[in-house]
């Protein structure tokens, strides 16, 4: 049976008052000004910052519509997930719309022959090919020596970035397209996306093409058919859902259904997300970012780049549906990997007591191993970091953390000289080290992963927005959380503390291998467990407990109900 693993329940620092919606946004202190109000009840793209606002968007948009207009040959170099293959298709979509018959090409790196981001030997490959122009997005900011490279080929490079960059390492290209540089000024709003940047640049792009604000309708049209796709990227990458990307979101998933971008609507179609039914982000997150990031997982991202900038239908079908296969084989193997870490963990106990649980296996699959990563970091509440033992002789995974340990400082701290190649932040990383050293890096990381939780409380954390009587889960007050949405990262579904709930009948298991637990609350609801059935035993009628729910609206039988989802369940008290 697996282990139990006691969570830390954390609150707000004040209870509120008034109704659940009230006290939601009282505990998240949403903005109140005028702004913050229209970005919270009325999201519109009237409320992003300017394009030009964005330092480098300009510069960059200028000397690519000189290059473009010149008949030079581009390249767009994107990355292999979900924000850089939507980035890239909307650069893409943009200048094609501009020119049809525009010089330009695409580029993905290998996630395995390659690595993340720019290299010399792509750009290499590319100037043989004829290449005179390099525009990269969602990766490239750092990339000094790369950089270096791309001015002795002869190659003018362009920068569209997001990720953090070092002080003094800052790429040394033509124009830098970034919400953040060091030694620069920032963004107004400065924790965008990658496939946010690119659609800025492409905004001034357009502006620059036409001369000024009268944008030509082809390249207003091209615009709107990419507001979709910056939701798909901002999601997949989990940024913040505030401000700017809130509005990004929020009016990305109102019009995906309309959308002119063929590789999308089949997406949606074999994510079954059938025209008429509202997308929620976490339809994204879910169903329609992983069919995206699979191939570049398994195999190369080329197949989901060409989804989305291919503007036949029948092809966009095709190609759909091999994403999604990839992405069922990625399932699997994600089952599989996870099913034998937890075996492991299970049968040491020395495993899971260590600060940070760290494990390597010549079964696992260097694309899946961060997805499993973050299930058992979850659900042991520690670092994690899972790494596939390959046959060059290296041991090649991803790491996740926890809150108030940086996985990326910890790790490059204490066995940075173990590492031959790494990066990330402070809840994930990528690393590579020599398969000898895996015993070494093991104990280092796992001891400074301990002094950098100690005093902080270990476990997973369930955190609530307020606290709740069951028999305020009714349907206006739940109905009226709505507004809230689009969830996300910095914006999660509200989730409420009821103490002391005597649930009102037995537990009873459900589904086709009964493993999720369903019982009521006094007042009505229905409260379901997923996955808890080993977990039943601590539900029984008429005996208290304390819960932490995320309520919602259901619908079964043409009945309206409310469904509270636990989050955790423990003895009351």
């Amino acid at each position: 049976m697996m282990q139990t693993i006691e969570s830390r329940w954390v609150g707000p620092a004040k209870a509120g008052a008034g109704s659940l919606l009230d006290r939601v946004m009282a505990a998240r202190q949403y903005p109140m000004d005028t702004r913050g109000r229209d970005v919270l009840h009325s999201p519109r793209l009237g409320l992003l910052h300017l394009p030009r606002t964005l330092p480098g968007a300009t510069e960059v948009a200028e000397r690519l519509v000189d290059a473009v207009r010149a008949g030079r040959r581009v390249a767009i170099y994107g990355d292999y997930d979900a924000d850089g293959i939507t980035a890239t298709a909307i650069l893409w979509r943009t200048i094609r719309a501009a020119r049809p018959d525009a010089n330009l090409s695409w580029y993905v790196p290998d996630r395995f022959e390659e690595g993340y981001g720019l290299n010399e030997g792509a750009l290499e490959w590319l100037a043989g090919d004829g290449v005179q122009v390099v525009v990269t997005v969602d990766c490239g900011a750092s990339a000094v020596g790369p950089s270096r490279r791309a001015r002795e080929l002869g190659l003018e490079l362009l920068v569209t970035d997001h990720h953090h960059v070092p002080e003094g390492s800052v790429a040394e290209a033509a124009a830098i397209a970034h919400p953040a540089l060091p030694g620069r000024a920032r963004a107004p709003f400065a924790e965008l996306c990658g496939a946010a940047v690119a659609f800025k640049v492409a905004s001034e792009f357009a502006r620059t093409w036409c001369g000024g604000e009268n944008v030509a309708a082809v390249l207003k049209e091209a615009l709107a058919a990419c507001v979709p796709l910056v939701a798909v990227g901002s999601v997949a990458d989990v940024v913040p859902l505030v401000d700017e990307n809130r509005v990004f979101v929020a009016r990305g998933l109102e019009t995906i259904h309309a959308t002119a971008v063929p590789g999308l609507r089949a997406l949606l179609d074999d994510a079954d997300l059938a025209k008429g039914k509202r997308v929620q982000s976490s339809d994204v997150g879910f169903r329609v970012g992983p069919r995206l990031n699979a191939v570049g997982r398994l195999g190369h991202a080329r197949e989901a780049v060409e989804l989305l900038v291919t503007d036949d239908p029948v092809r966009a079908k095709a190609l759909a549906k091999a994403l999604s296969e990839v992405n069922e084989r990625r399932r699997a193997m994600d089952t599989e990997h996870y099913a034998q870490a937890r075996e492991r963990i299970e049968r040491d106990p020395a495993v899971s007591a260590a600060g940070a649980i760290v494990l390597a296996d010549e079964r696992w699959h260097e694309g899946v191993v961060g997805i499993c990563a973050a299930k058992v970091s979850e659900r042991w509440g520690k670092p994690a970091i899972l790494l596939a033992l390959r046959g060059d002789g290296t041991a090649k995974g991803s790491g996740r953390s926890i809150e108030g340990v940086d996985i990326l400082t910890a790790v490059m701290g204490a066995a940075g000289h173990l590492v031959q190649r790494g990066g990330g932040h402070a809840f994930a990383l990528g690393v590579t080290v020599r398969a000898e050293h895996v015993p070494e890096f093991v104990r280092l990381v796992s001891e400074a992963c301990a002094r950098a939780a100690a005093g902080g409380g270990s476990g997973p954390v369930r955190r609530y927005d307020a606290e709740a009587a069951p028999e305020e889960l009714a349907w206006d007050a739940v109905k009226a959380l709505d507004i809230l949405r689009p969830y996300g990262r910095g914006n999660t579904e509200p989730s409420f503390l009821l103490r002391g709930v005597r649930p009102t009948a037995p537990p009873n298991l459900f589904g086709s291998e009964r493993r999720h637990v369903e019982f009521f609350l006094p007042g009505g609801a229905r409260a379901v467990w997923w996955g808890a059935a080993d977990r039943v035993g601590g539900v029984r009628q008429g005996v208290p407990v304390d819960l932490i729910v995320r309520p919602e609206l259901d619908t079964f039988r043409n009945a309206r109900r409310v469904q509270a989802t636990v989050v955790d369940l423990r003895p009351a008290g």
